[in-house]
């Protein structure tokens, strides 16, 4: 049984991960119409390993979360991805997200000025991306389970 709560947890732990990722397993499978055997098919591991998964009862290797990544996006990773920046330390502010989501726009602009991005003008700006990705991430998470627009 696992045990999930509609509350964002502010603390990182092994079990806030485990539900996280079983939590997300269970309404892909319920929104999809999907069986363990289902799931481990996507996830390359037995029915009898995914329902671990999907009940909180075992941890998850990173090729198996990578399958489930590939497949399902933010569906799968959401509420993990959503508890990882909801736990830092020091989490984005939204003044400085937004500073930071336009300086990538500009750093993007100028680099498109010759008609492409190339991968060098990617990786000098870089961090400015990265800088940018994190403050979308941050809005993200401000997202309840189950929002819907």
């Amino acid at each position: 049984m696992i045990r999930i709560s509609t509350a964002s947890p502010r603390t990182f732990s092994a079990s806030a991960a485990l539900d996280c990722i079983a939590l997300a397993l269970t309404e892909i499978k319920h929104e999809d119409g999907l069986t363990d055997a289902d799931l481990g098919a996507v996830l390359g591991k037995s029915e009898d390993m995914a329902a671990k998964y999907r009940t909180g009862l075992a941890t998850m290797d990173a090729i198996t979360y990578a399958r489930g990544k590939r497949e399902w996006n933010g569906r799968f990773t959401g509420y993990l991805d959503q508890l990882c920046e909801q736990s830092r330390p020091h989490a984005v502010d939204d003044r400085h997200g937004h500073t930071s989501l336009l300086e990538a726009a500009l750093a993007l602009s100028i680099a498109l000025e010759d008609g492409e991005i190339s991968e060098r003008e990617v990786l000098a700006n870089r961090s400015t991306l990265e800088n940018a990705r994190d403050a979308l991430t941050s809005q993200l998470a401000k997202l309840k389970p189950g929002a819907v627009a």
